[in-house]
């Protein structure tokens, strides 16, 4: 402690101890501060619409800068013995294990309050109709057809898909079922996150922690908190079965020489779980399957009892769980899950594929290679441990098999990363990678710090300053905040009580109220815009087993699309809308990616309702009649103004616009298409009703007002080489469609056009 009398000058430790607990407390005081403008002004300003003056950020930075040299003074009027003992008194507070395990426990449930049971806000409005409809639309069918696996491509697995609906529909009240789902939802979530926790404990329990256990799990959890978000993100849902699966098999060859009854059940359990993780989701369960094949080739080099009870435990749990799953589905439904898991394994990866981004060694880019970095490390010593052992791998396996299994888990995992490269996704794929870290740190801690820190001992201000320094990191971390996660529980009743109507956007609500009594008539359903809240809504089945067209661009899974709206044949379907009318992620049009389903619909369906941004057509058996005209003579149904470039790359973004108009009936055309060749082949369509008053103005029919149009090229279905354009203007009354100005010549080619 730092004593005038006895102390040339001032110790660092001492200030930084005084300045950081001074800031601790001054910080929540002066975020409160803040000093009314008045009248003296007469400049209208955001000081002036907020009425807080300007001098209020000077008297937060002069009480930040002043007070605590305050009480540095202060303190030296106080005994040292005075300082001393309160400072003791908070420090054995502060080391009591109780009050941490307690602390702790708090800061993990508001942390699991605030970021994985609040991921889909309760009340929040339904914006994003696509990746909520993915849990939302599957349950009509699941309700209502015979063998539902077999006429269901389900996205993720039942699990994920189709379980949080279905619970809700169970305790739905008040039309509730969309906040009620999302509860489901965020329930997964927070279950995932008590898998990560189980994951560490097991991790500690295993490299033999000792006394020091406890607090380095407690400090683990709390920091995998902190740097959720930094160097990762928590997988949520998707990844309950194969965290569960991981903590499953590490207790089990953490527990097996100790508590080997238990060992043989957690096997049992882990092997039925094999086959339930496909109910559940298909992806992690493909790669928890890789990672369990691995656990059994190491079991080998084990002792023999180790390998006999892995092996027999897990493959009876894993027969047992098969045979019930079969009686239950029937061997025709267990097949269809089969067929939609290869179906995945082939195109997945090609449907929602975004590359990595160029690896830059920088902290910005850490999160697309620090976990290849730990992975190859880790690599590179294993390959150099076995070479130590002249290539043996029983001893080299029975050192380092928790090591190389993680090392698979995070390799398989990988693929996340891999495969769709965005910085969410990038995100996920890092988990497991988290996990093995922590075990190298560890075991580097219990071999090398551990007896090192027994003998340190550290002065009175030191630990303070540790204690401060701590207890700024977790104030760092707002999901940490108490009062927050309290609100969101308090408030959780009420929140669950908003009705769907309540939920929905308001354009999505009146298009729903409008077609909702003609749609009742039909028996299915079907959207363009892979929106599954419109399955949820009209609660009607897809009329195709891919009720997401985004994801059925693979050429066998349209020809199944078209095959099947041909037999159901519904009346009415959604075609495009505002926000998707293109892939979320890579912005490819669904003309483009699912040409075949689109072009089936241009020829079978015509333009009927369109509610706010919502274009619903209608099933027409009579066939669209076009009609050429002689550009030089014609010019008063309509005008193209902006032109495509006369050569066209795949990769381009090509936009055209004008205007369309049906002379003899003074309106704007009910739509235009666009037609490739000398056949005239319908590629794509655009609404009519972008504002054009000056048409209006200068063909003085005030009706023409709304005649704009807009359209965007499908590129990847041009041919290659030299083609023609057309547009067209379409009456719906007579299925006419009539040509907009000449034919439009371009050159396709394949090749992508360099950046500048």
């Amino acid at each position: 402690m730092f004593n005038r009398e006895n102390s040339s000058k001032p110790s660092f430790a001492w200030v930084l101890c005084i300045t950081l607990v001074s800031w601790i407390i001054l910080v929540p005081i002066v975020n409160q501060i803040q000093i009314p403008l008045g009248n003296n002004t007469e400049v209208i300003s955001l000081a002036y619409l907020e009425n807080i003056s300007p001098y209020t950020d000077y008297v937060k930075y002069l009480i930040l800068l002043l007070v605590p040299p305050f009480l540095a003074v202060l303190s030296l009027k106080i005994k040292g013995k005075t300082v001393e003992s309160i400072f003791q008194a908070i420090l054995s507070f502060v080391k009591d294990q109780r009050v941490w395990v307690v602390t702790t426990g708090i800061l993990l449930t508001a942390w699991v309050i605030n970021i994985p049971f609040d991921q889909f806000k309760i009340k929040e409005t339904l914006i994003d109709s696509f990746h909520e409809g993915e849990y939302l639309g599957f349950l009509p069918n699941f309700i209502q057809l015979e063998k539902p696996f077999v006429n269901t491509v389900l996205i993720h697995g039942w699990g994920m898909d189709v379980l949080p609906t279905w619970l809700a529909t169970l305790l739905t009240f008040n039309d509730n079922g969309i906040a009620l789902t999302r509860l489901f939802v965020n329930l997964e979530n927070v279950i995932t996150s008590l898998g990560y926790l189980w994951i560490f404990w097991e991790l500690t329990g295993t490299t033999k922690l000792k006394k020091s256990r406890l607090p380095i799990f407690l400090a683990s959890c709390l920091l995998f908190c902190i740097l959720d978000g930094i160097f990762f993100k928590f997988d949520g849902r998707r990844g309950t079965f194969f965290i569960l699966q991981l903590a499953l098999t590490l207790r089990f060859f953490r527990v097996i020489y100790i508590q080997p009854k238990q060992a043989k059940l957690l096997g049992i359990i882990l092997g039925a779980s094999l086959p339930t993780s496909f109910l559940y989701v298909y992806d992690r369960a493909i790669y928890f399957l890789a990672v369990y094949i691995v656990s059994l080739f190491l079991s080998l080099f084990l002792e023999k009892k180790t390998a006999r009870s892995w092996i027999f435990s897990s493959l009876f749990g894993l027969t047992l769980s098969l045979i019930l799953i079969t009686a239950i589905l029937g061997t025709e439904q267990v097949l269809a899950i089969g067929s939609q898991v290869l179906y995945w394994g082939k195109y997945g990866r090609y449907i929602s594929f975004i590359p990595l981004p160029p690896l830059e060694m920088t902290f910005i880019s850490q999160n697309f290679w620090l976990a290849m970095l730990i992975q190859t490390v880790v690599l590179v010593y294993l390959v150099l441990d076995l070479m130590t052992e002249n290539l043996k791998l029983r001893p080299f396996v029975q050192k380092n098999y928790l090591l190389i299994l993680l090392l698979s888990a995070s390799v398989v995992y990988m693929r996340i990363t891999l495969d769709r490269s965005d910085l969410g996704h990038a995100y996920h794929g890092t988990i497991p990678t988290v996990f093995l870290l922590a075990y190298l740190i560890y075991i580097c801690f219990n071999q090398y710090l551990q007896p090192q820190l027994e003998t340190l001992k550290l002065s009175l201000i030191y630990q303070v300053i540790i204690v401060v320094l701590v207890f700024s990191l977790i104030r760092s971390e707002p999901g940490f905040n108490l009062q927050t996660a309290t609100n969101k529980i308090v408030k959780l009743p009420s929140r669950l009580s908003f009705t769907d109507a309540q939920i929905l956007k308001p354009d999505y609500l009146e298009a729903f109220t409008v077609m909702k009594p003609e749609i009742d008539q039909q028996s299915c359903f079907f959207n363009l815009t892979s929106e599954g809240l419109w399955y949820y809504l009209f609660n009607k089945p897809s009329c195709s087993k891919y009720g997401y067209v985004l994801y059925s661009k693979p050429i066998e899974a349209q020809k199944v699309v078209v095959q099947e709206l041909e037999k159901t044949q519904p009346n009415i379907i959604l075609l495009t809308n505002e926000m998707w009318f293109e892939n979320p992620w890579d912005r490819v049009l669904k003309s483009d990616s699912a040409a075949l389903i689109y072009e089936n619909v241009l020829q079978q369906y015509r333009p009927y309702k369109l509610v706010q941004s919502h274009w619903f057509w209608k099933r027409s058996n009579r066939p669209l009649s076009l009609i050429e005209t002689n550009p030089q003579t014609n010019l008063k149904n309509g005008f193209v103004e902006v032109l495509p470039p006369q050569r066209i790359y795949r990769n381009d973004v090509i936009e055209m616009s004008g205007w369309a108009v049906l002379p003899e009936k003074q309106k704007p055309a009910d739509a235009v298409y666009l037609s490739y060749g000398d056949q005239n082949k319908l590629i794509t369509v655009g609404k009519v009703n972008q504002n054009r008053s000056d048409v209006a103005e200068v063909l003085s029919v005030f009706e023409y007002s709304k005649s704009g149009w807009f359209i965007r090229v499908p590129t990847t279905v041009l041919p290659l080489g030299n083609t023609i354009l057309k547009v067209w203007a379409y009456d719906a009354e007579t299925d006419n469609l009539t040509q907009i100005g000449s034919e439009i010549p371009v050159e396709v080619t394949q090749a992508m056009r360099l950046s500048s």
